[in-house]
Parts: structure tokens; sequence; C-alpha cells
């Protein structure tokens, strides 16, 4: 599977944010997951408070270029800083690849939020501490002092229980994107542990985010906390998610679910908006979701698993909503043009 064909953000049961994130827990300009992925889908309420406050920052208070990177750190280590320059940072990483691609830089920052962590520091802090580890395009990482240090690792702690849910919803934000960026080459156990504990938390925005992430991790753990996600979670967002992920393998656990995504008839009695347009834009969505899981099976050489909802396909091929039709067919011909494996 590659980077280019997933989503922005995971589905989810809150409005949409369309305007580009719709990336999940963005710092704008910073994309969370990654901008290689698809199209942006869903966001989770605590994320659109944090792109509201972000946008303002971004044009009332953003410093450009006025300081360069390790100043940032140097500024949130004397705690002369706060989760302000992190933020200005993670804009600047963002928008600079050297940046993104500094392992010096990503050592001091993984180091810091090691340490906020350790002594429970500012919330705000460590989330965009934890999101800012998500824009890094690189995962080595060492310090000034020639430590290696492991930011895989340092976010899978940021997923403990006893951790602010805002924490741990960013520190899943940033393990999606590295774990995507590495095209399901990315199998770590202790990350996997992590989020699969945290996709059977109370709360549902974290399930649905810990199953989004744990779709891009590689590895038999992933699969089984992503099957056992679709069998027994009373949200279907959260189904919907794991779905998605396992359907890009083709896994046959996912067939049912995806099923019920590709219905327009379902998704239009389960699924509530205040107003029919926008009602009907989550169902494009959901669909487009599915379409784009049966495609990746077929790249990952699964043709027999998307063989088996070529009645679908043909069906939303009259479907009201014109990207579905053109997505529909497109999968129709891409079909018809592989041999079944």
């Amino acid at each position: 599977m590659t980077a280019s064909n997933h989503s922005d953000a995971p589905i989810s049961d809150q409005a949409d944010f369309r305007d580009d994130p719709g990336r999940l827990a963005e710092l704008p300009p910073v994309e969370i997951p990654s901008g290689s992925f698809v199209v942006q889908l869903f966001v989770i309420p605590a994320v659109v408070v944090l792109v509201v406050i972000m946008v303002w920052l971004l044009f009332g208070k953003l410093a450009g270029g006025e300081r360069d990177a390790m100043e940032y750190v140097r500024l949130i280590r004397s705690s002369s800083g706060s989760w302000r320059s992190a933020y200005e940072l993670a804009s600047l990483i963002q928008n600079d690849p050297k940046l993104g691609s500094d392992p010096r830089l990503l050592g001091e920052l993984t180091d810091l939020l090691a340490a906020e962590l350790d002594k429970s520091g500012d919330p705000k802090l460590i989330q965009y501490l934890e999101l800012t580890l998500g824009a890094f395009q690189t995962r080595e990482a060492t310090t000034s002092s020639g430590q290696v240090v492991d930011p895989i690792e340092v976010l899978s702690r940021g997923l403990e229980p006893r951790q602010d849910v805002q924490i741990r919803m960013a520190a899943a934000a940033s393990l999606a994107k590295q774990a995507a960026r590495l095209e399901g080459k990315l199998d770590d156990p202790k990350a996997v542990e992590a989020l699969a504990r945290a996709s059977t938390d109370p709360v549902v925005e974290l399930r649905q985010i810990a199953a989004y992430a744990l779709g891009f991790f590689g590895g038999e753990p992933a699969a089984d906390a992503l099957r056992e996600r679709i069998r027994g979670d009373d949200d279907r967002f959260v189904r919907y998610n794991a779905a998605v992920a396992l359907g890009r393998r083709g896994d046959d656990a996912a067939t049912a679910t995806l099923r019920e995504m590709l219905s327009t008839a379902d998704l239009d009695r389960l699924i509530e908006r205040p107003t029919a347009s926008e009602k009907e834009n989550k169902i494009e969505a959901v669909q487009h979701e599915a379409i784009e899981a049966i495609s990746n099976s077929i790249t990952a050489g699964s043709t027999a698993f998307a063989k088996g909802f070529e009645a679908e396909l043909n069906a939303l091929t009259r479907s009201g909503l014109a990207g579905v039709r053109t997505q529909a067919k497109e999968i129709l011909k891409k079909l018809q043009s592989t041999p079944a494996s």
C-alpha cells in the first residue's frame, strides 16, 4: 500500500472538516497525519478547537522565520517559551523539509517530550510537542549530547491511561502519521500495544483515532486488535476505521463492515446529520474510504477479495453522488484489468 492512498483523518461521528487537514489534529499548516495520504475526511471536536486556536495564532502570533529551530527548543527547555513556541516550531518544521529531516532537532524534541511526560508538565505543551514529532519525515533522532532516542517509544508513552485524553489523542495522531509515512513497514510492539489498549478506551473519539492509527502498523498483533474492534465495538465509526485498515490488506474480517459502508441505503438509515447536505457529505466520505480500501487491496495483491464487492461497486456506478460514481467506475475498470490472485 502506498501513502498516497490513505485518508488524512480517521472516520468519526463528527462534522467534517473539509478545508485543507481536513487533517486530523492539524497544526495549520502542519498536517496530521500526512498531506501525502488522500482526501481529508473526519476530525474530532477537540481537534477542531485546536485548529481554531492555531489559525488565530498563525495570523496573529506566528513569528515565521524570526527564530531558528534550536532557539525554540532552548526557549521551551528554559520555561521562557510555551506551547505557542512548540506550535511555531511545528509550523517551521512542516514548511522546511530540511528541518523535518534533522535527526538532532528530532532528538532534542523527543528528549524534551520525554521529560515533560515524566514530570506531568503542561498538557497543552505536551500535545504540541507530540504533534511536532509527527511532522518529521525521519525516525532517526539523536540529542546534542549524542544520545540516540526513539520518538515512537516516547509517543507510545503519551498513550498511557494516566495521561490526559487530549495528550493520548495527539500521541495517536502522530503515531499514525509516522507509521503511514513508512507505508505499513513499521511494526513496533510497544506502539501497537499502546494503541490497542487505547482502542478499547471508554472515550469514543480516542477509540476512533487509535483504530485509525493501528491501521498503518504492520504485523499480526495490529491486525488482531483491528479485528477485535470490528467484532466488539459499539461505535460504527471505530468499526469503519478498522474495516478500512483491514480492507487495504484484503482481510476477510472487513467484508461485512465494508459492505455496510458501500450501501447507500444502510448509511442513509444509520448516519444522522442536522441537514441533508451534511448527511450526503458524510455518506460520500464513508463510501470514498471503503472504495479506496478496496482499491488498495488490489494493489496489495488481494484481487479476489476486491472482486467480492463487484455487486456493490456496480450499484454505486448509479449513485447520486458524482464523486462516488466516478470512483466506483475506476475501481471496476481496475478490477477488469487485473488478473485474479
